[in-house]
């Protein structure tokens, strides 16, 4: 084996499994309090999951593990950028295309409202910074996510990345201090015609949302560190001894989860976010077995497509069922749910994976790919993989 060749690691399947959580915990909040709140069933459905707002927060923090780990190990900060492109872009084109057709369609379900400005704003993947809303509502996640790709190549390209702790706490201080700046000049007379302008810089810095990837950068470096004392054949210290040597980081975790929730504008419960980011630790040290669990796993594998086509194309599916062929609003929702499990299946397999195959054979590197190996599955755009 070549000596400079980054060797392959195993596959972290719980990882995967927690995307496959995120992902279905947002089918559930989507399907149950959203079409209920958004557009209405015939009759009330008795009962709601609105706790959707858990499922992107475990998204961000698991972005931040994987994509740490993996621009760690690609070293390369063109071909992660690359690949990365080439993994969201060719999919989130096609589903744009499929909203404007669900949106011409079938217009009692769905706002049929679109205007070209929106459709230009969305083909940039960034439409809320310029104003406009998504075409399909859970693809704001990829504008977050895309920010992020860049603050993370930023701290990798820098070296920053080496050794986390200092840069996060930077980055929670400008969270903190910019995030109760902007919140004091909105609400204060004089300002009104800079609401625009501080919403754009809220966003385009992820002031509210950089503490979760933080979190999940953390929990890498933790885990970095005693694969490399593995690596060197040192011995696994002593539990006192580990907390001791990570105290800094593990500090930085409490702090992160500090400021998120110090400017957090949705209402998240502290305590399930500590829980997840517990899971997360657990997880990404293989010691959760549960989340071995083969359907999972397999959720897992069509979760990008799931996330992108569940929302609208679910609201569509059970607005035809409940609306024109009448059906009760459980049988709706339980007719929707594997059925939108299953298309989005027949997308993943049957566009998703031969499309980004076609397009890293011709676009990236084989080196690239050879640095990242089994790694490149473990990834979440959104959700994503």
């Amino acid at each position: 084996m070549d000596p400079l060749k980054p060797k392959p690691l195993p596959r972290i399947v719980e990882l995967d499994a927690l995307r496959a959580l995120a992902a279905l915990n947002l089918m559930l909040f989507h399907f149950t309090h959203v079409y209920s709140v958004k557009y209405g069933y015939s009759s009330p459905l008795g009962f709601e999951f609105p706790y959707g707002k858990y499922g992107v927060q475990l998204f961000f923090m698991l972005s931040g593990v994987v994509n740490a780990l993996t621009i760690l190990r690609k070293r390369d900060a063109k071909g992660f950028l690359a690949s990365r492109c080439l993994r969201i872009l060719p999919c989130y084109y096609i589903v744009i295309g499929l909203n404007l057709f669900l949106l011409a369609c079938w217009p009692l379900t769905m706002n049929p409202t679109w205007t070209w400005p929106q459709l230009l704003a969305n083909l940039t993947v960034m439409p809320n910074l310029f104003g406009y809303e998504c075409l399909e509502p859970v693809m704001w996640t990829l504008q977050v996510e895309v920010l992020f790709y860049g603050i993370l190549l930023t701290l990798f390209v820098r070296g920053w990345l080496e050794r986390p702790l200092r840069a996060v706490g930077v980055g929670l201080a400008i969270c903190w201090f910019g995030c109760w700046g902007i919140d004091a000049m909105l609400i204060t007379p004089g300002y009104e015609g800079w609401h625009q302008g501080l919403n754009v810089v809220r966003q385009l810095f992820l002031l509210d949302y950089f503490p979760l990837f933080a979190v999940g950068i953390l929990l890498h470096e933790i885990w970095r560190r005693d694969q490399a004392r593995e690596a060197a054949g040192v011995a696994c210290p002593r539990a006192d001894a580990w907390m001791q040597g990570n105290l800094g980081l593990l500090l930085g975790i409490i702090a992160s989860l500090v400021v998120f929730h110090a400017i957090d504008r949705h209402g998240h419960n502290p305590a399930v976010s500590v829980g997840l980011a517990f899971l997360l630790g657990m997880s990404l040290y293989r010691r959760v077995p549960i989340l071995r669990w083969r359907p999972l796993v397999f959720v897992s594998s069509i979760s990008y497509m799931l996330y992108l086509l569940h929302n609208n194309l679910g609201s569509v599916f059970i607005g035809w069922l409940n609306q024109t062929v009448e059906l009760e609003p459980v049988v709706c929702f339980a007719v929707a749910l594997p059925a939108t499990i299953v298309l989005s299946t027949a997308a993943a397999y049957g566009l998703e994976r031969p499309l980004t195959a076609a397009l890293r054979k011709r676009f990236v590197q084989p080196k690239s790919q050879a640095a990242i190996g089994p790694l490149s599955a473990v990834t979440t755009e959104g959700v994503r993989r």
